[in-house]
């Protein structure tokens, strides 16, 4: 069974060495009207979403990705924007989504809520990056997201159980060839690792049905 993955971050450089394989895509974005809009740009403006769809490709080769691009290249995005792409990514047939990304509870709470909770009775495993020192950045915090933190002392292909949904990965970076990714490290990575481990976990539990 080949998985098919969610990434709702800065886009993917489908080219790129580490992530070559199946990869489709789109983009979500304000317009001028202040509507959000679909498009067919889903390139990756900083190297963030390259480097997390490495680490996916690595554990999981044959995995389908489907990029999902909620950043503009200032690297600014909004809950409204991140709800919609969760959403898009569901729409797309993805059984797993991953978020390496957290924003501040406020005015966009209900707007994520609302797509999570729809993805998740869409049949989506949804796996999101805690943000350290702030539990109640979303969506990790939201009912029935896997919530992961990084922790170093594990060796990259080790994942921790901490409690119902709440696991622990390592946090360093994949190396990315001609990529300066020191600003690419911590709870990004842990996520994807952690995503990569339940693929694997319901792999082998559908295997022995």
């Amino acid at each position: 069974m080949v998985p098919s993955i969610g990434l709702v971050d800065t886009g993917v450089n489908a080219w790129h060495s580490h992530v070559r394989g199946h990869v489709d895509g789109c983009a979500m974005f304000v317009a001028e009207d202040g509507s959000l809009r679909e498009g067919d740009d889903w390139r990756d403006a900083c190297g963030h979403g390259t480097a997390v769809a490495g680490v996916l490709r690595e554990g999981l080769p044959h995995a389908r990705l489907y990029a999902v691009r909620v950043f503009d290249a200032s690297l600014a995005t909004y809950p409204s924007l991140v709800a919609r792409g969760i959403l898009r990514a569901a729409s797309a047939g993805c059984e797993y989504i991953n978020l390496s990304l957290a924003v501040p509870p406020g005015p966009g709470t209900e707007a994520l809520a609302g797509a999570c909770a729809a993805a998740l009775r869409a049949g989506c495993t949804i796996v999101a990056a805690e943000a350290p020192g702030r539990d109640d950045w979303l969506p990790a915090r939201l009912p029935g997201v896997h919530r992961v933190r990084a922790d170093d002392t594990l060796d990259p292909g080790e994942v921790r159980v901490r409690g119902p949904r709440r696991l622990a990965a390592s946090g360093r970076p994949r190396d990315l060839e001609r990529l300066a990714h020191a600003n690419f490290a911590g709870a990004s990575f842990a996520c994807a690792r952690a995503l990569v481990h339940l693929a694997r976990q319901h792999a082998r539990i559908s295997r022995t049905r």
